[in-house]
């Protein structure tokens, strides 16, 4: 029988347990709030338990697994248990715990933030076990200074991470436009706002992309994404490297067709801002900046596609 191990990371936290425990019991944002998750799928979600897929980095590497979550609201624990382990790990499981320290030097609620992981491994030598820690201390770092940043920045998080989603309709398929979207390596010759664009695909379905674009003002802004185009008729991706005014930018292409025999491509963002670059009371007209900035390009990258779909060949010239 495999010998089961434990390993728990802890934080302080100047912010209310109760803040701290909804930043981690809604997965939905966990791609802008926690740098090693990608995407999160919610498979299923009530009052007490929920069952979601998620991506996400392990030693720089994309992994993906399904979990089971229970809440304990008035306890402030988040209970989980991986449904089907990935290879070397047979099991993992473990329990977030959010306790109240009482009131900090500055007068504000402060939070002690326990992480626990247990698991067991089929393949049970050092050096899987070593790997493995390795991994869940990197992440379970990163996961838990995540959550410092936010939790005390002193703006409800509500405040700060948003979503919002276009849709174009077009006549013609589908998958050209899915492949013009996923074959961004060509961006440069096919979108007036792309001046360059790196693609490593090592393993297969996972890019990691760097692209420098050019704002309407002339300026131009380098950034690196993970995208994820193993999922059938939609692509996710991640922001690794950031806007300055972004704390975290994630989302999704989506290639659909219509019972009327059109199709349709929608672009979805996940976005948190960082209010450190927004002055005082401005912080809605920043939001809606931010929104008319990724919309615009979004919608560019979606109407090219359109066109390229439309002449039937994902390698075709879009029409001007």
């Amino acid at each position: 029988m495999a010998e089961s191990r434990s390993v728990t990371h802890s934080i302080e936290i100047e912010a209310p347990a109760s803040e701290v425990y909804d930043l981690v019991a809604d997965a939905s944002r966990w791609p802008v709030v926690f740098g090693p998750t990608v995407h999160v799928d919610l498979l299923e979600h009530g009052p007490s338990e929920e069952r979601f897929r998620i991506w996400a980095f392990a030693k720089g590497a994309v992994a993906s697994w399904s979990s089971r979550r229970q809440f304990d609201a008035e306890n402030l624990t988040v209970g989980f248990r991986q449904e089907r382990s990935v290879p070397p790990i047979a099991s993992m499981g473990g329990l977030w715990e959010f306790r109240d320290l009482g009131t900090g030097a500055g007068g504000g609620r402060r939070t002690r933030v326990l992480f626990r992981h247990d698991f067991t491994l089929a393949e049970d030598t050092p050096e899987t076990l070593r790997r493995i820690t390795e991994i869940l201390d990197q992440n379970s770092t990163a996961e838990l200074q995540a959550l410092k940043n936010v939790a005390e920045l002193g703006v409800p998080v509500d405040e700060l991470v948003f979503s919002f989603e276009e849709t174009i309709e077009y006549d013609g398929e589908p998958e050209p436009a899915y492949r013009f979207v996923h074959d961004c390596a060509a961006w440069p010759e096919r979108l007036p706002h792309v001046e360059a664009v790196e693609v490593t695909e090592d393993v297969p379905g996972v890019q990691h992309m760097e692209m420098e674009t050019r704002a309407a003002d002339g300026t131009t802004h380098r950034t690196t994404s993970v995208r994820v185009c193993s999922l059938g008729e939609r692509i996710v991706y991640k922001q690794t490297k950031l806007p300055k005014v972004l704390l975290g930018h994630s989302g999704s292409w989506h290639f659909t067709k219509a019972a009327d025999g059109r199709s349709a491509i929608t672009s979805r963002h996940l976005v948190m801002l960082d209010p450190r670059q927004v002055a005082p009371g401005g912080l809605a007209e920043f939001r809606d900046q931010v929104e008319a900035t990724l919309k615009r390009s979004s919608r560019t990258t979606m109407e090219a596609a359109a066109r390229t779909a439309a002449l039937g060949s994902p390698t075709a010239t879009p029409a001007p």
